[in-house]
């Protein structure tokens, strides 16, 4: 939805009185909106395309040269995650076209775009953490026993790093942006109601 469909939403309300502060209420709520739709658009694509990537790492030893077969079973849950994610975002925007189309509408998929945006995030670790754990513990089992100090010292300490860094960043996030975002957004939303 761009800013004239929106403007001509805002036009064909019956408002008695439309003034100056309405309508930069208009052009934050839309311009928020649609920064949130961008950055869950490209969060969306790496997240895929990371699963898919990782997947595809999995699944190379097993099919291209026959050996570590239980590597699959990591692989499959990659792709499956991806499945998961790929779906999560076409039930929210199938969701979003719900939504009447006024400023309150506009607030509303607001909030509910925010409080989809949380729930991804707090599952990021399931998403990606469970597929490449499952992967480093299958490895340990089927890795010369020469190169397993790799695994010991570089790739097991390197993934619960990046994990937990990963999942402080995302914890951080959500407490200072995401949730004061949502309660401006309730808050706007709370303040129109009473108007109307």
């Amino acid at each position: 939805m761009n800013f004239d469909e929106i403007q001509s939403i805002w036009n064909s309300q019956a408002t008695t009185k439309e003034t100056v502060e309405r309508e930069s209420i208009l052009l934050a709520v839309v311009e928020k909106e649609q920064s949130l739709r961008r950055i869950t658009t490209i969060t969306d694509g790496i997240m895929i395309a990371t699963l898919l990537f990782v997947a595809a790492m999995f699944f190379r030893d097993p099919v291209l040269q026959g050996h570590d077969l239980i590597l699959i079973l990591p692989g499959t849950v990659c792709l499956v995650a991806a499945g998961w994610l790929l779906k999560w975002r076409m039930d929210r925007q199938r969701r979003h076209l719900g939504f009447e189309q006024s400023l309150l509408g506009l607030i509303d998929k607001s909030i509910d775009g925010l409080d989809d945006r949380i729930a991804h995030m707090r599952n990021f670790v399931w998403w990606f953490a469970v597929p490449n754990a499952l992967g480093l513990v299958i490895a340990l089992f089927i890795i010369d026993p020469a190169r397993r100090h790799l695994l010991y010292l570089v790739f097991g300490p390197a993934f619960g790093i990046c994990m937990g860094l990963a999942i402080w960043q995302i914890n951080r996030e959500i407490r200072s942006r995401l949730l004061p975002e949502k309660q401006r957004f309730q808050e706007l939303r709370a303040q129109f109601t009473k108007e109307q």
